[in-house]
């Protein structure tokens, strides 16, 4: 029985969670050393090492340029203003950003439940956990990018440096948008564990209804369901914005339009800020379900 005047045990932890996450963001040195980790992991007694960052998404690109250009004869839209007309700069501009999602996601959700034996036996912040998954794919994507800027350069003969800034300024928006899907995604897993084999049958589908492989302006706006055009619904994808926004910047050389900026904003803050809201709420049972 509780003294009169004492705090619930369930504030008193919540406040030394709290204080725990206040001292991991001031020192960050648990998640530079996991992150550090999972990037070691990823390519661990591999020959070529990092340079499977490059070649993987250079056989996509000649096995998606195969299918979708030479048979389906899908064609790109010609850059605007640039004049970029290369269905391999089309797809590599948003292929990328989507590794890096779907990697990082597939990374992240059992991130929680692969380290188990840590989680038991110390208390640290477990956010620090999925999120360090995510933070080591986006290293490789950083890589990644800049070769695609490199190979863009070539192509247009100048490197823009004026777009470095806004490629990077999409590039972390994405960041905090992934870690904050990643924190929900990795705590429900603690107690529903069939997520993670709902998360890679969805992630294929998920692709292809997202405009990666092919234009916009394939998705028919003349065509309704329950009186809405397909375009509209297909925009209600949030991934839509995003390869809206890094084919505008890396294809079209142009930026993308406010409306575009204000809702890629909301969508990282709002996903972020509810995904730590979801992973605290979740958190105090996982040592025990894990």
């Amino acid at each position: 029985m509780e003294e009169p005047g004492a705090q619930p045990r369930s504030q008193t932890r919540s406040r030394r969670r709290t204080w725990h996450d206040m001292v991991a963001l001031l020192h960050p040195d648990l998640l530079i050393n996991l992150t550090l980790r999972d990037l070691r992991s990823q390519y661990k007694r591999s020959a070529l090492g990092w340079t499977w960052s490059v070649l993987n998404p250079l056989v996509a690109v000649v096995v998606y340029s195969a299918v979708f250009s030479l048979f389906l004869r899908i064609q790109p839209t010609v850059g605007d203003p640039s004049g970029l007309d290369s269905y391999a700069v089309f797809l590599l501009v948003t292929l990328l950003p989507w590794q890096f999602f779907v990697t990082s996601l597939t990374g992240a959700t059992r991130a929680i439940t692969s380290n188990s034996s840590l989680i038991t036996k110390i208390y640290f912040p477990r956010w620090v956990l999925p999120t360090s998954a995510v933070l080591a794919r986006f290293i490789t994507l950083l890589v990644e990018m800049a070769v695609l800027l490199v190979v863009i350069a070539l192509w247009e003969g100048h490197i823009a440096f004026q777009w470095i800034p806004v490629v990077l300024a999409l590039m972390i928006l994405q960041l905090l948008f992934t870690v904050g899907l990643a924190l929900m995604i990795s705590a429900a897993n603690v107690y529903f564990r069939d997520i993670q084999h709902f998360l890679n049958v969805a992630m294929q589908p998920w692709m292809f209804l997202t405009p990666i492989l092919y234009p916009l302006n394939l998705v028919p706006s003349d065509r309704e369901l329950f009186g809405i055009s397909y375009r509209t619904l297909y925009q209600l994808n949030p991934m839509v914005s995003w390869a809206k926004a890094y084919r505008n910047v890396l294809y079209d050389l142009r930026l993308p339009s406010a409306e575009r900026w204000l809702g890629i904003v909301v969508a990282a803050g709002v996903v972020l800020a509810l995904g730590f809201r979801v992973f605290n709420r979740l958190e105090p049972r996982m040592a025990e379900e894990v």
